[in-house]
């Protein structure tokens, strides 16, 4: 026989991990509505940003580091190719490791999207540095996000 379960508002926005969860997909559409007028979405941001700050980075790298899945980097990185925002290299191929590069149009671009994003911290008021130091370990966890960007 189920047992029965009841939970209010309050029981549901104290569990810390599904609040974040909410809180990321919000803040992905905000993100995405600040990015539309370059005609750059949060993810392709992310791809852009992680090659800036890193050297030239596999597709496997850079799926860890923005936190898609391995299949979805080829679309990503093939569409970015196609506007001519970075670079694919001549080695790709089943079994080979291409490695992406970033073109002089997507250095321009990230350099214009950067100050977008980064005014974002905004949002967070005098919280951004404190959220952000606890939310990095999770991050830095699942990928190796870049510290720096040229």
């Amino acid at each position: 026989m189920p047992r029965e379960f009841s939970a209010t508002r309050d029981d549901v926005d104290a569990i810390a991990a599904w609040t974040v969860i909410r809180a990321a997909r919000e803040l992905a559409r905000r993100l995405g509505d600040a990015l539309e007028p370059l005609a750059l979405t949060p993810v392709e941001f992310g791809v852009l940003v992680q090659l800036a700050a890193g050297e030239r980075l596999t597709q496997a790298d850079l799926a860890r580091a923005v936190g898609v899945r391995p299949q979805s980097m080829t679309t990503l990185v093939a569409g970015l190719g196609e506007r001519g925002l970075l670079d694919r290299g001549d080695a790709r191929g089943r079994g080979r490791r291409s490695r992406v590069t970033l073109t002089p149009e997507g250095r321009d671009l990230l350099s214009r999207a950067y100050p977008v994003v980064r005014a974002s911290n905004a949002w967070f008021g005098d919280d951004a540095e404190h959220l952000t130091a606890i939310l990095r370990p999770i991050v830095h966890d699942a990928s190796e996000p870049a510290d720096t960007v040229p």
